[in-house]
């Protein structure tokens, strides 16, 4: 199953920072005398305003800004920039395809909303350039980001869930259920029905051992998708340049990360991964856990599509496939 973008999304969410602030900002993470010479809005973004931000005497840096408490956020996504903050230094052990984080401030004084710069990376978002990749070259590109991301689900935790601190749960299905209890709300909050969605709800608290994990919590990116990697054309070849948008981690286990139940995933990628955590190559409560996963990702797209004004037909019945399989499990 290919995973469809939902148009309109970025155009909500993104939000405008004026020249003074920024330069404001980049006195504030890199001293009185870093001077501004000019930002440009990087749009490719879907949930942060994004800025690439040149100083004098100064490489490039990536300045990126959280919604402002105005904007229509859903419980799932409050808090992001801090999540990601939270597992920086847990992620970029992998090695340095993950940018560094060169200030944060989420005092909200110098600048409204909390931010974060970062090492600006040269590349092109992996999706972008896709087509114009040999098959050859792409299979090397997915084996390449295979054995990253095995690095980053090898990265082990203390509690299930969110990041930030005093905010995980000591029970994996403590956390799923919550989420879910959120989604409900957010739902509700917007008068959005979903059939099935109470029937699914009380059967996720009848099986509630089958959700569970006895195993630690996993570090799981939360964003992987190719859009939020960037590539390089090297000596006539292309290499994976930058991991990016590490925003959505959270602490679960690797077959939560939502591209393996929504992107068709090629061979070379689980090849140099280790293991095939596709949907149809797990069995028992792995299974039924990863229909879980995908129902909640189906929810979040109703959500989406809502905020955006898109049609969300084909993300209810996502849920409702996801439903009936759980139900016949």
């Amino acid at each position: 199953m290919s995973f469809v973008h939902v148009t309109g999304h970025a155009s909500v969410l993104w939000t405008p920072v004026s020249h003074a602030t920024i330069a404001a900002a980049c006195h504030n993470g890199f001293g009185e005398h870093a001077r501004l010479v000019a930002c440009e809005a990087v749009t490719h973004g879907g949930f942060n305003t994004i800025y690439r931000v040149h100083m004098a005497a100064h490489e490039p840096v990536v300045l990126r800004v959280s919604p402002p408490r105005r904007a229509p956020l859903l419980r799932h996504e409050r808090e992001l920039l801090a999540r990601e903050a939270a597992v920086h230094a847990r992620l970029a052990s992998i090695g340095p395809v993950i940018p560094r984080i060169l200030h944060q401030d989420f005092s909200c004084t110098t600048l409204p909303r909390p931010y974060l710069f970062l090492e600006h990376r040269r590349g092109q978002p992996w999706d972008d350039v896709a087509p114009r990749i040999a098959p050859a070259q792409a299979a090397s590109l997915w084996s390449e980001f295979g054995n990253h991301v095995r690095k980053i689900h090898a990265i082990e935790g203390e509690a299930f869930g969110s990041p930030l601190r005093g905010e995980g749960r000591a029970s994996h299905a403590e956390w799923l259920l919550s989420l879910f209890d959120d989604l409900a709300t957010d739902l509700a909050e917007r008068k959005l029905l979903v059939p099935g969605l109470t029937e699914f709800r009380i059967a996720l608290q009848q099986r509630r051992e089958q959700l569970e994990l006895h195993t630690p919590p996993r570090l799981v990116h939360g964003d992987l998708w190719p859009r939020n990697v960037l590539v390089t054309r090297e000596r006539g070849g292309w290499r994976l340049g930058a991991i990016l948008d590490a925003e959505r981690a959270f602490w679960s286990e690797p077959a939560a990360e939502w591209i393996f139940s929504h992107l068709e995933i090629p061979p070379a990628f689980w090849e140099a991964y280790g293991a095939d955590l596709s949907p149809g190559r797990l069995d028992g409560d792995a299974a039924l856990r990863t229909l879980v996963y995908r129902a909640r990702g189906a929810l979040q797209l109703v959500l989406q599509c809502y905020r955006s004004g898109a049609s969300a037909a084909f993300a209810l019945a996502r849920f409702r496939a996801c439903a009936r399989e759980f139900a016949r499990h």
